[in-house]
């Protein structure tokens, strides 16, 4: 793979150009929707019950929250 990177003045990387064949390849690798990945076994059961537990008021924890660090 040919990679270009793009430096500013300090010569720190900032940006970089990748061959569109590659920017594609990697494109594929990420899930469309957020919400079907996370809805993906084996905790998208678990999360969609946890949901539905909410909406019905069911299995409630009340924990008290960390004061602040100041």
């Amino acid at each position: 793979m040919t990679a270009q990177y793009i430096v500013n003045s300090a010569g720190e990387r900032v940006s970089v150009t990748l061959p569109i064949a590659k920017y594609e390849a990697l494109l594929s690798h990420i899930p469309e929707d957020e919400t079907a990945y996370l809805l993906r076994e084996p905790n998208g059961s678990a999360l969609l019950r946890r949901i539905e537990n909410i909406r019905q008021g069911r299995n409630l924890v009340e924990r008290e929250l960390l004061p602040d660090e100041d």
